[in-house]
Parts: C-alpha cells; structure tokens; sequence
C-alpha cells in the first residue's frame, strides 16, 4: 500500500509538473526557480541580515540553511583550501593523542585519515571541537555509506564508519565555493586478532589495522602492525608511495587562451581596414559578426574559476593582439600577456581576426610546456579538477568528441565557419590517415601536446600557413588546434578519447536566463561555456546584464589575477 501510494503521488507530482511546464512563461519559471533557492533580490537582503545580526553577537558562527558557514572576502582556491583543513585535522587528532595514518591517493582531493577503531570515540570528541565560526562542520557515515544524524552519534558509535570534516566556505553573497572534493574524511579501521584469514589464502599477522569500508581502486587496504609503527613515527603519519603513482600525471601543465576586445577603437580600425580588403560573398556572414569578438569580461571569470578548481596549472598564458585587460596583475608570476607578433612565424600576415588562423601558433609560445590546454575565455570551470582529465600519465593528450554527426556535404560558403572547418579536417583524415570522422567535438578545453603540434606543423607547414594568413574565418579553413589536432594525434596514437561533465549554454536564447539560473544550482560538472552565436547589437545589453548577473553570482571572490577596482576597457599595446 505505502509503495502505491508514494507511486501515486509521484506521478500526480509529475503531472503537475508537466501541466505547469506547458503553460507558465519563461519568466514565471525564472521568478519559481529564484524563490525555491532563494535568489531574490529580498532572500539575498534576509540572508545578508541574519549573517550581519550573528556577526554583531560576536562568536556566533554564521548558520546558513542551519550549518555552519565562514563568509570570504579574499581569493579561494579549492586546493589550497583542502591542504589548510588537512593539515588543521591532523593537528586535532594529533593534539588528542588519536595515532592516524594518511592514506595515498591518485588525486589531491578528498584525503583519508584511518584510525584504529578503539580511537573512534576520542576522535569524534576531538573533531567536534573544531571552530564553527571557521565553518567547521562534520557528517557521519554508517558502512552503506548512510548518513547518522549527530544527536544519534553516541548510541550508534560502533556502526560510524567514516566522518567527514569540512569547512563550509560560501563567497560574500552567500554562494557555497566549497565542495565535497575539499572534505578530509577519518575512516576508523579494525584491529584484526589471530588468525583472520587474508584473500591470498595467508594469514594476517595479529594486530594487523584493515580497513571496514571496501572500495574498489583503494591503494592500501591494510597495515600490518610494523607497517603502522614505522608509517607513525618514522614517516609522519603519511603512507608514502616509493615512487610517484604511474597513473600521475608529474609534468607541468599549462593553459593557453586567446582573448580579444572588440570594443577597443584601435582594435575596431584595424578589422574594418582588413574587411574592406574582403568581397563580401568570400565568407559567411558571422566570420566577422560583431558576437564573434564581443568580450562580456568573461577572461575575468574564467580565470577565477582557475584558481578556485584548477588552481595546479602550472602557468597561463594570454595570448591578444595588441591588448591587455585593465583589471589583470601583468606582475602575477603565473601569468604572461603574449602578444600575436611574438607567436606568428610569419607576422607580415597579421593583422588577423580568425581565431582558426590565431590558435594554429599557440604551440610557438616561448616557454610553453610540452603539456597545455588551449581555452576560450568563455569556459568556466565549476568543481575541482585535475590534470589527468586532460592528459594521461604516459604522454598522451585526451579529447571530448560530441554525439553530434556532421553534415556530409562538402565545405561552401554557405557553411558557418565551424562546420567548413569541420569539413575540411574530415577530409585530411581520408586523404592523410584513410580514416573517417563522423562527429564534431565539445566546446570544451583542449589538451594538446607541443611537441606533436611541432611536429604536425613540420610536415604540414603549407596547411599552417595557409590558416595562419587567413585574416577572417573561410570556408577553406581548417580548425587545427580545436579539432583537426585531435583527430591526428589520436590517429598517431598520441591522444585518447577522454570524458568531462560539461554542458553548453547560448546566452542569447531567449530562455537563457532560466538556463543559467538552474545552472547555479548544479555540482555534477567540471565545465560550461558559455557562449552565443548571434546576438543582435540592440540585445547586447540585455545579454551582457543577464550574464554578469550569473557570473557575478556563480564565482564571487576577486582572484589574485586582479587588481583592485572595478571593471574596465582594454589598455593598448604600441
């Protein structure tokens, strides 16, 4: 009875649904969707209020949705965030006498303590004391990896299988930054007697500490009593790998992007010099669009959300023609302006305005590392992330092909630049590897490997060339460093097939505003681009509002990127 019963109120839910679907307005589900998560301008203004009411009282922690909670005012950075709540747990079981050992793993995030099980008790006594007004807070996990709710804790002690100890870290408008990759989780193990059996057919040595939780892909499931000993006193609690683990990744990894503004006046007179240069049945009428090189201050949030879950990039490089943001700390030791003079092995071609044509030199970057991502300033990262998303530890550079089939025609100017591009990269791989492709990729990152750029280059340098001389998208273009390089290294046997949570949102939709609005709400991707392709000028400030809207809210702490002050134009290079 109670399961029809939960049936039936699940489908009269999803009929209501539906039915409110078909008929409320894009902007009534926009005003729905605010007030259930509380986005209003007026829940925005109550929060603001109870948080400055608690911060009055002095020592209250600020409680958001009743946990605890710290407010930011300076950068964030996931990764730092996670080494500083390591290092705090470690030192709260360390001053309660709790003997603990960290355990190895592949990626920087989501650590493990274990403890023996007969030290559960003071350990939860011990991490209850951690400051709340840091936003400490702590959850408790049975074997099935079910919540137990905290007043339960005592009576069900010797069912706890892990605790997880997080800080809750929110921005100045009450958005979480934190995520569950910075919690610092103490798995209490149990202490074997004599003769328990091992999956080998052997025997555990008495005293053996092995883990109650089985998961696959664990590197370490038990210690032996020695192994214990040594690994607390002589290796400061840490399980140390001999040697780096073989699926690491150990080589720096750069990010390349290219940028441009096309509000900038001298910017402008060089592209209507070069356009008057054109005969307009040349190329599609959005290869030289006002969308194509509009610049919303999206370099600005992309590069805030680097730091905040990528922040182990080794270093980035801006590559513009002539232009440097106002905003961006050329003095960062992370970062370097490049400009087009210094990549074009043939700069009498420039001034170009293609980005096909731009991306085909990134590789000639001085001081490039052999691994780099070339982005777009419109993608976001929106949760931690590692460097073996991208590349594998062997050497090989991964690649996000999309479901979307391409169109069998052949290239014409009839095209949008990206698909005559796409065309043309189909063809090379008839005519260079006598291999079909049938898919376009993801807008997403992309991971290259210099040296096999270089040597892609050195045996197409008439290819290179061509696309580097041309100044505006064209139907005889290639897209090298977005697609065609993919296709090639992998047909070498130089890149993978890899996958990434992402999704893609035109911002000039008419529900764009609703889609980005559920957007705030989702954890399970690594990125989203945010990108339009065509936007009428007369739209331009409603689509720049209803973006700075959502990136304002979306990544709220400044990066170390920034300089102090608001937004502003370009400044120009001589």
């Amino acid at each position: 009875m109670r399961i029809a019963s939960a049936l039936r109120s699940s489908l009269v839910r999803s009929s209501a649904r539906a039915y409110l679907a078909r008929r409320l307005t894009v902007e009534q589900k926009l005003w729905i969707r605010r007030l259930r998560w509380r986005e209003h301008p007026w829940q925005h203004r109550q929060r603001r209020l109870r948080r400055e009411l608690a911060a009055r009282r002095g020592g209250d922690p600020v409680l958001v949705s009743g946990r605890p909670a710290k407010i930011l005012t300076g950068p964030f950075d996931a990764r730092a965030e996670l080494f500083t709540s390591l290092r705090v747990v470690r030192e709260t079981l360390s001053q309660a006498h709790v003997e603990f050992v960290e355990l190895p793993r592949l990626e920087d995030w989501a650590p493990t303590l274990c403890i023996r099980a007969g030290d559960l008790g003071r350990t939860v006594d011990a991490l209850r004391e951690l400051p709340t007004t840091e936003g400490w807070c702590l959850e408790y996990t049975d074997l099935q990896g079910r919540k137990i709710a905290a007043p339960a804790v005592e009576q069900r002690l010797p069912k706890i299988a892990g605790v997880r100890a997080y800080r809750r870290l929110l921005g100045p408008n009450g958005r979480q930054l934190s995520t569950r990759s910075e919690h610092v989780c103490v798995e209490p193990w149990d202490v074997l007697g004599p003769g328990v059996d091992r999956v080998d057919g052997s025997v555990h040595v008495e005293g053996t500490v092995h883990r109650r939780i089985q998961r696959r892909g664990e590197l370490v499931e038990y210690f032996t009593p020695q192994a214990w000993r040594e690994t607390v006193e002589d290796h400061g609690s840490t399980a140390h790998l001999p040697a780096p683990h073989l699926l690491r990744l150990t080589e720096p990894v750069d990010i390349v992007y290219t940028w441009v503004d096309g509000r900038d006046p001298a910017w402008q007179q060089r592209k209507r010099a070069a356009q008057g240069e054109l005969a307009p049945e040349e190329i599609h009428a959005t290869a030289a669009n006002h969308s194509r090189y509009a610049s919303r201050d999206e370099l600005r949030y992309s590069l805030r959300s680097v730091e905040y879950y990528a922040s182990w990039v080794n270093h980035i490089y801006l590559v513009t023609d002539r232009q440097i943001p106002e905003w961006l700390d050329t003095s960062h030791p992370k970062i370097t302006v490049v400009d087009h003079r210094e990549i074009f092995a043939d700069p009498s071609v420039l001034p170009v305005f293609n980005s096909h044509a731009i991306e085909s030199q990134l590789h000639h970057i001085e001081g490039l590392s052999e691994h780099y991502i070339y982005c777009n300033d419109d993608f976001m990262f929106l949760r931690p992330t590692c460097p073996e998303m991208f590349f594998t530890s062997n050497g090989l550079s991964k690649f996000f092909p999309s479901t979307a089939p391409l169109d069998p025609a052949p290239p014409s100017v009839r095209d949008v630049p990206v698909l005559a591009a796409a065309k043309r990269n189909r063809q090379f791989m008839v005519d260079e590897h006598r291999r079909a492709v049938t898919n376009k990729f993801k807008h997403t990152p992309h991971p290259q490997l210099r040296s096999v750029m270089s040597e892609f280059e050195a045996s197409h340098q008439e290819m290179f060339d061509a696309v580097a001389a041309s100044r505006f998208r064209h139907p005889m273009d290639y897209s090298i460093a977005a697609a065609l390089y993919h296709f090639h290294a992998h047909a070498l046997g130089r890149a993978i097939v890899g996958s990434i949570a992402y999704t893609y949102v035109d911002i000039g939709r008419q529900d764009a505003a609703l889609l980005l609005e559920r957007l705030k709400q989702r954890h399970d991707l690594d990125v989203v681009t945010l990108n339009d392709t065509h936007v009428d000028e007369t739209e331009e400030d409603t689509v720049a509002a209803r973006l700075a809207h959502f990136l304002d809210d979306r990544f709220p702490c400044p990066s170390s990127f920034e300089m102090d002050g608001p937004a502003s134009p370009s400044s120009h290079l001589s």
